[in-house]
């Protein structure tokens, strides 16, 4: 590879020049030559002994290749140079799948977006871009971009508190950002089973592909019977995948219910389902509240613990908590303990928060 060499103090200015020019060769790094350096050019860089090079030389080297640092570098010049400040700074990553949200403005080059995110991570098979979520399940509008195999499929799996997991953001909710909040849900859950000589029995009544059983279930300590449901039917076929998994990783025989149908409707229509959570999760961030006095039946009379997901605006945690426990009280619930955290800003003006009580029926004596 052609190596301008340049004294080691002129290195900065060098490199600089090569690259507004779109002289340098990109993915190759500057090579120590003794109190000299080489700058790696491309074919496109002036010959040796051209003035552009103020009498430095051109050689021949063995090119050292640098990692790159950002996809947008196997990018050609040309696009790189008209578009430095458009470029995309966030993606999500699902197993292989990349999710990214193109600008309109972008559109035009969005194939040679998706090859050089391709290039970038070897590991992703299929590059989509998100149009954002679309109807009653949230679910988000992809479009694929470009794919490394000619594969259309979305689904894959994660690895999640060691385990796979398999989702397809295509046609079901999931987050991975969301673990931290899945470790801490098992936490509570731990010190909750702590009250009892025997194992929990647990619902998630919005389970989404199942990702909190991977915490929950596998332990066969900690759970002996736990019900999942999503009303989105297109979870069902990943929820039983999930949960055969996490059966076989049990070192006891346990029990799970997988259903897709209408929360609010579960004590209605399967009335065995009434009094039996010990632990109730509502991760439903943008109707939870709305959904709690169908959900409460399903709580033992017993100690129950709840641990839910809202999204409300900054400035009203205490009248949310207030109607929280009004819900709680009209559901013939009382509050033994409860607290509220801030998970992360939603937007400008509102947070998700999650809010953990711990309960027993008023009319247990």
């Amino acid at each position: 590879m052609r190596h301008l060499r340049v004294p080691s103090a002129k290195t900065a200015f060098w490199v600089e020049r090569c690259k507004e020019n779109s002289w340098y060769e990109l993915g190759s790094g500057v090579l120590p030559l003794g109190e000299e350096r080489g700058i790696p050019l491309n074919d496109s860089a002036p010959q040796n002994g051209d003035v552009v090079w103020d009498g430095f030389i051109i050689t021949e080297e063995v090119g050292t290749s640098k990692k790159t640092q950002h996809w947008t570098e196997h990018l050609p010049p040309s696009l790189l140079d008209s578009n430095a400040n458009k470029f995309p700074q966030s993606y999500e990553i699902q197993g292989d799948v990349l999710l990214i949200k193109i600008p309109e403005e972008l559109e035009n080059i969005e194939i040679e977006l998706a090859q050089a995110m391709l290039k970038q991570y070897p590991n992703v098979r299929i590059i989509c871009h998100d149009e954002g979520v679309d109807g009653e399940f949230r679910i988000r509008n992809l479009r694929i971009l470009e794919s490394r195999d000619g594969s259309t499929t979305t689904r894959t799996r994660i690895k999640e508190h060691g385990f796979f997991i398999h989702v397809d953001p295509s046609k079901t909710y999931f987050s991975g950002r969301l673990s931290e909040q899945r470790k801490m849900t098992h936490k509570a859950v731990l010190k909750f089973r702590e009250r009892f000589q025997r194992p929990l029995t647990v619902f998630d009544p919005y389970a989404g592909v199942g990702p909190s059983m991977a915490y929950l279930y596998t332990d066969s300590d900690l759970t002996e019977c736990v019900y999942v449901n999503d009303m989105n039917p297109e979870t069902r076929d990943l929820l039983e995948t999930n949960m055969n998994v996490f059966d076989k990783k049990r070192d006891a025989d346990g029990t799970y219910v997988v259903g897709t149908m209408d929360a609010r409707l579960l004590t209605s229509s399967l009335p065995e389902t009434r009094t039996m959570a010990d632990v109730l999760l509502v991760n439903l961030p943008h109707d939870g509240i709305e959904h709690l006095p169908d959900l409460l039946p399903l709580l033992s009379n017993g100690q129950a613990l709840l641990c839910g997901w809202s999204i409300i605006e900054k400035s009203e945690t205490e009248a949310f908590m207030n109607a929280l426990k009004a819900v709680l009280h009209a559901g013939n619930r009382k509050i033994e303990s409860d607290k509220l955290d801030i998970v992360k800003g939603f937007s400008a003006t509102k947070s998700m928060v999650r809010y953990e009580c711990i309960l027993s029926s008023k009319t247990n004596r």
